[in-house]
C-alpha cells in the first residue's frame, strides 16, 4: 500500500477527491482480492456517494472517474513517479488495480539527447491540443518501460490474437503526430493553416494530448507482450524504416504527415474541418456507405461533452510482409479512444467476432468505425459502430 500513498500524496491527486477515492476504494478491494474486478454499482455507491438508485445506463459518473483516473496515473508516471519501482494502473474495460515492477536506470544509462518531459498546463484555449513537447515523448516512455521487456501471462488471448503480427520480425515503431503550431507557448499557439502565410514564430515541437496518451498506452500493450517498440515523431520519421519494420500511425493525416503518404483507406477516411461538406466540422467520410450507414459521421461541436469518432484501420505496409496500423481520431481524444479499442479485450474481441477472425492464422486488413462519448473532456470506452473487412492489396505506391 506504501505506493498508493505515495501516489495520494503526489501534486496531481491533491485536489481530485473522486479521483482518490476511487483509487483508494480499488487499493483496499485490490488488497483483500487481488485481481477481482469491482462492479460499477459497488464503485458508485461505496467509493462516489452515489445512492441506492444509481442507474449505469444514465450516469457516467464511475466511468468518467475511472478514465481521470487512467490519465491521472499515466501522468504520475510520467513525471513525480518516473522512478518508482512498481507501476500502478487500471486496465481498460475493468475496475481493479493492476501492478507492475519496473527497473529504473541510472543517469549514467539514459540515452543522450533526450529531454526531461516537458508536461504543459495549457488554458482553456488550446487544452485539446498542446499535452507535451514532442522531442520529449521519447523519453517519457523509455522512463516508465526500461526492464519491462518480458511478456505478461496474464495478457488475455484476443489482444495476443490481435497484436501477434506485430510481435514478429523486427521492432515496431509508433509514429505519433507531430504538426507545425504558430505563436508561443505563454502568449496562445494554434494549429498553422498551411493555406495561410505564418503569423509569428512556428513551432514543430508539441503534440495533442490524446495522442500523448495514444502513444502510451499502445507502448505499454506492446510490452506487455514481450516487445519494446519504437517511438518517433512524424517529422523524424524516414520510410527506410517502413522496409523492415511494422508501422503504427497515431493521429490523423492532417497532423501525421508520413501517413498523408499513404493511399486513402477504402472505406473510413476523415474530413478534416478546412474542407467541404459542412467546413469547420471535422468527422469521418464513408466513401463506400451501405444501406442504414451514413456518409458522414460527424464530431460534436463540444469537445469536453460530445460525440466523437476515430478509424482504426489494419493495412500492409510498404513491404508486403509488414503491416500498418492506423489509430486516428477526429480530434486527439478520438485519437486517444482509438488506442485504449484496442487494447480493450472485449472490444477486441467483437471485432475478431465480427471480421470472422476468431481463431484465424492470420489477422484480416480491416477499417472499423468507433464512436466514444466524451463526458468532462475525458473519452468514456469506446464502442464500434461499423466495421469493413478490407481486400487484399499494398499500400505501396
Amino acid at each position: 500500500m506504501s505506493q498508493i500513498e505515495r501516489i495520494l500524496a503526489s501534486r496531481g491527486f491533491s485536489g481530485s477527491d473522486p479521483i482518490r477515492q476511487m483509487l483508494h476504494y480499488l487499493a483496499s478491494k485490490s488488497f483483500e482480492h487481488p485481481g477481482e474486478g469491482v462492479k460499477e454499482f459497488e464503485l458508485a455507491t461505496n467509493a462516489l456517494g452515489k445512492g441506492a438508485d444509481y442507474d449505469p445506463r444514465t450516469d457516467s459518473t464511475v466511468r468518467v472517474a475511472a478514465s481521470r483516473l487512467r490519465s491521472k496515473l499515466a501522468e504520475y508516471y510520467a513525471q513525480e513517479g518516473v522512478a518508482d519501482p512498481v507501476v500502478i494502473s487500471v486496465p481498460k474495460g475493468s475496475y481493479y488495480l493492476a501492478s507492475a515492477h519496473q527497473q529504473t536506470e541510472s543517469a549514467a544509462t539514459q540515452p543522450e539527447g533526450v529531454p526531461a518531459p516537458a508536461w504543459l498546463v495549457a488554458n482553456e484555449t488550446r487544452r485539446f491540443f498542446l499535452g507535451v513537447g514532442a522531442s520529449g515523448l521519447a523519453g517519457v516512455l523509455a522512463g516508465f518501460f526500461i526492464g519491462r521487456r518480458s511478456a505478461s501471462p496474464n495478457v488475455p488471448g484476443v489482444i495476443k490474437e490481435f497484436w501477434r503480427e506485430f510481435l514478429q520480425d523486427g521492432v515496431p515503431i509508433i509514429v505519433f503526430s507531430n504538426p507545425r503550431f504558430v505563436g508561443r507557448v505563454d502568449t496562445g499557439m494554434r494549429l498553422a493553416d498551411p493555406a495561410l502565410a505564418a503569423e509569428g514564430p512556428m513551432n514543430w515541437l508539441y503534440t495533442g494530448v490524446g495522442e500523448v496518451m495514444a502513444v502510451r498506452q499502445i507502448s505499454e500493450q506492446l510490452t506487455s507482450l514481450g516487445v519494446q517498440p519504437r517511438v518517433k515523431r512524424a517529422r523524424l520519421f524516414t520510410w527506410d524504416d517502413a522496409k523492415s519494420n511494422d508501422l503504427i500511425f497515431v493521429g490523423g493525416q492532417e497532423q501525421n504527415l508520413p501517413m498523408a503518404q499513404l493511399p486513402r483507406l477504402e472505406k473510413f477516411n476523415l474530413k478534416p474541418e478546412t474542407e467541404e461538406p459542412f467546413r469547420t466540422h471535422g468527422g469521418v467520410f464513408n466513401e463506400m456507405p451501405s444501406a442504414g450507414e451514413e456518409t458522414f459521421y460527424m464530431s460534436s461541436d463540444d469537445q469536453e461533452n460530445g460525440v466523437e469518432y476515430a478509424v482504426i484501420a489494419l493495412t500492409r505496409g510498404v513491404v508486403h510482409e509488414k503491416r500498418v496500423l492506423v489509430l486516428a481520431g477526429v480530434r486527439s481524444l478520438g485519437t486517444e479512444a482509438a488506442a485504449a479499442a484496442v487494447c480493450n479485450p472485449n472490444l477486441v474481441e467483437e471485432l475478431l467476432r465480427l471480421l470472422g477472425a476468431e481463431g484465424a492464422s492470420s489477422m484480416p486488413l480491416f477499417e472499423a468505425l468507433i464512436e466514444v462519448q466524451v463526458r468532462g473532456g475525458a473519452p468514456l470506452d469506446a464502442r464500434l459502430r461499423l466495421v469493413h473487412k478490407r481486400l487484399e492489396r499494398s499500400t505501396s505506391k
